[in-house]
């Protein structure tokens, strides 16, 4: 699962990415590393940037529908 298909305030664990070289680059940039918690705030419409909140770093961060399709991640129970 991504971040692209997570239910709006469910809290996921980033496990990988699946783009290239850049992409990791921008999204470490960007302060999302795996073994993170997020929870998506905003980004459930058909167009539009995710907003979404890295609980283990206390940030927002809004990031493209394509960068979010990369992300893969897990549901935390």
């Amino acid at each position: 699962m991504t971040i692209a298909d997570a239910k709006k305030g469910k809290n996921v664990r980033i496990k990988d990415f699946t783009g290239g070289w850049g992409f990791r680059r921008k999204i470490l940039s960007l302060g999302i590393e795996p073994g993170d918690e997020v929870v998506v705030v905003a980004g459930m419409e058909e167009t539009g940037p995710f907003i979404i909140e890295n609980l283990t770093k206390g940030t927002k961060i809004a990031i493209g529908r394509g960068m979010a399709q990369k992300i893969i991640v897990e549901e935390i129970e």
